[in-house]
């Protein structure tokens, strides 16, 4: 059986969350703008590859909420 993972400090959970919020919203541009401006790639391959990257920037958002709960109130 695997031992369990080490805990992470506070500073190391807020690093690792606000760096898969910034891969996430880097991801959803980048399929919004594969979709939008790269008219020299045939339709299909720029749909498939600009709704594939907005589908896995959607999957890192649940994944952050999910690991890391809601977002911390504004101060």
């Amino acid at each position: 059986m695997p031992s369990p993972a080490p805990a992470l400090s506070p500073a190391a959970r807020r690093r690792l969350r606000r760096k898969m919020l910034i891969l996430a919203t880097g991801l959803g541009v980048g399929g919004l703008a594969v979709l939008a401006f790269l008219d020299r790639i045939p339709l299909p391959l720029r749909l498939t590859v600009g709704l594939t990257d907005l589908v896995a920037s959607a999957v890192l958002f649940v994944v952050v909420r999910q690991k890391f709960g809601p977002p911390p109130p504004a101060a």
